[in-house]
């Protein structure tokens, strides 16, 4: 699965494009978080990996700004598993092993971005 993040202007908030395109398309797509207002908005989206092309040509036809996300990445050698970033994860993507090492799932990271706010040494980023 591949994460993008669609963002909208005011003007396309109240088109369901997201349901256009998985019925258009026939391609299953997960929502993993979603903030709209009246004046715009961003999703989140899973998408499996070998349709991304398609998803991401189809959003972008709507006039909507498409970003492939990265992810987390973790520099191990600035990382000095404190857990600062454990208890902001809103998804549950970081974890600790028997050891007491901080171990991060990039399959389950939204990219919310508090980890990477959180971290004193600035070992994670985005």
């Amino acid at each position: 699965m591949t994460k993008i993040l669609v963002k909208f202007s005011d003007k396309q908030v109240g088109r369901p494009m997201a349901s256009e395109i998985i019925l258009d398309l026939q391609v299953p797509l997960n929502i993993l978080s979603a903030n709209v207002t009246p004046k715009g908005g961003e999703i989140l989206v899973d998408v499996p990996s070998h349709e991304i092309n398609r998803v991401v040509e189809a959003f972008r036809k709507r006039d909507v700004t498409v970003a492939i996300q990265k992810g987390i990445d973790v520099d191990k050698d600035r990382c000095i598993n404190c857990g600062a970033c454990y208890s902001l994860c809103p998804v549950d993507a970081i974890s600790f092993t028997e050891d007491y090492s901080v171990i991060f799932d990039g399959e389950r990271c939204i990219s919310c971005g508090l980890c990477v706010n959180s971290c004193p040494r600035r070992a994670i980023k985005i």
